[in-house]
């Protein structure tokens, strides 16, 4: 990443800039009044004046405190210091207080914040950050570089293996884990064997990896930074969750939503297996989870196992939703909603363009609807990004959410979003090195100048390492006949 060394070095000059422009400020007129008779002015100060010079310095006592100025004087509201080189800084509109702080400063660092105006003050702020934040992605560099899933290439990061570059936001994540490890005084090699098992880590890499099966570079390369800017969350298999507002076909969705909420939940916050708990419902149709066997209970009905009824949601009568802008759409929780990707549209636009709409913390953008959706999506299915919403040619509905609940419910870090994707990611994973093979040939056809320095070799390799996913979920999830 070159850039990073432009960028630190723009920054750096900018700054010293503004410091020069600091120290000019009225030089030469408050340098003629400095080296007016001091001893008449003495006698002349009011009690709108204040004046402190130095003093003799014992250069033997380095225990001594020194004065970072040599001349120090407010006349009305005009701060005037005459730094220990020479150099004449000012402040007007100063106060008392300012001057009293001056006489206490003890870095010439001290000065120079007391006559800088805010705005100046939060710009120095601001630009120091960014140098402080350049030099540790810097320093990252030659860290990742002791990892194998890295490769480093005038100061430019790749994941081995694709010659897509990896984003500066991507890689500021990346190195935020590794030194989460580095911080507990783990060694590189420590560190890299945990990274195996980081879910987190995993996460990112491979969300990166399906980014980079999306044909449309500009949606690579900037989705990660929309979805950051937007509080969207990551799953473990590298999709994200979103959401957007529906409208209900049915006068009656407590099932549905009792069901969908409980199965994700169980999942996401108690982090334990849904098919180990059963439905009931009482006489007043209250359903509720338990595991006793209520068989032969007065006014008690069992309904079904948790899993079995959310993998059978789509068959429901009353599991059935549309959009509200066309009335075409069939959607349904459980079942993945799409549209042809020719009629996608492109575009930087919030609203007013072709494709299936999501958001996170603005879900009043997506469409009225009476219904909230929690959504899955796949980053190589996105089609456009704007500064609020997205659009992508599919989406898998996980569940119904309270509208109240909606916006908060991705911020909680109680709600693991990682554990939410298992079946929906075996399912991409089926043909997906033909699917997307055929994704990138369609859109060069359309729009050569969009397609990225990716092969078909490049597709495959990243294809057969999402692959070694399925190992890794059937391990884990128990499949219901």
């Amino acid at each position: 990443m070159e850039w990073f060394k432009q960028e630190l070095a723009k920054l750096q000059l900018e700054e010293q800039r503004i410091k020069n422009e600091m120290m000019k400020i009225e030089m030469e007129q408050k340098r003629k009044e400095m080296l007016a008779d001091d001893e008449e002015e003495d006698s002349d100060l009011d009690d709108n004046s204040w004046e402190d010079d130095d003093f003799e310095n014992d250069d033997e006592d380095p225990y001594v405190y020194v004065k970072p100025y040599k001349h120090l004087k407010m006349v009305n509201d005009i701060l005037t210091i005459v730094l220990n080189d020479g150099k004449i800084i000012t402040k007007s509109k100063a106060t008392q207080e300012d001057y009293k702080t001056a006489t206490q400063a003890m870095s010439e660092s001290d000065l120079f914040a007391i006559v800088m105006s805010q705005e100046v003050r939060e710009d120095k702020m601001k630009r120091d950050a960014e140098i402080s934040r350049y030099k540790a992605i810097a320093k990252g560099l030659e860290l990742l570089k002791s990892f194998k899933d890295f490769e480093v290439k005038d100061s430019t990061v790749y994941i081995k293996g694709i010659s897509r570059s990896l984003p500066q936001i991507i890689v500021e994540e990346f190195l935020a884990i590794i030194n989460a490890y580095s911080e507990l005084g783990m060694s590189n090699e420590e560190i890299g064997e945990s990274l195996e098992f980081n879910e987190s880590y995993l996460a990112l890499k491979r969300f990166f990896m399906w980014c980079c099966l999306n044909p449309r570079a500009e949606v690579a390369h900037e989705l990660y930074r929309f979805l950051k800017e937007n509080s969207f969350r990551i799953t473990k298999q590298g999709f994200f969750v979103a959401l957007r507002n529906v409208v209900s076909l049915c006068d009656d969705t407590t099932l549905v939503d009792f069901v969908s909420n409980s199965y994700n939940k169980i999942k996401a916050i108690w982090k334990k297996d849904p098919s180990q708990s059963n439905v009931w419902k009482d006489a007043n149709n209250f359903y509720f989870l338990q595991n006793l066997d209520f068989e032969g209970a007065s006014n008690v009905f069992f309904v079904g196992n948790l899993t079995q009824l959310y993998l059978e949601l789509p068959e429901m009568k009353s599991n059935r939703y549309t959009d509200d802008w066309t009335k075409t759409f069939d959607i349904r929780v459980g079942q993945p909603v799409n549209m042809p990707l020719s009629d996608c549209n492109w575009s930087t636009q919030d609203c007013a363009a072709a494709g299936l709409h999501f958001t996170a913390d603005h879900i009043n953008y997506v469409g009225c609807g009476d219904t909230s959706m929690l959504i899955l999506i796949n980053p190589m299915k996105v089609v456009g990004i704007g500064e609020h919403k997205g659009r992508c040619y599919e989406y898998l509905p996980l569940m119904t959410v309270p509208t109240e609940e909606s916006t908060t419910i991705l911020h909680d870090l109680n709600f693991d979003t990682l554990q939410l994707d298992d079946s929906y990611a075996i399912r991409e994973l089926q043909g997906l090195a033909e699917r997307t093979e055929a994704g990138f040939i369609a859109e060069s056809r359309k729009y050569d100048f969009n397609i990225p320095n990716i092969s078909m070799s490049e597709i495959a390799n990243i294809t057969c390492s999402l692959d070694e996913m399925i190992l890794e979920i059937v391990d884990r999830i128990r499949i219901i006949d």
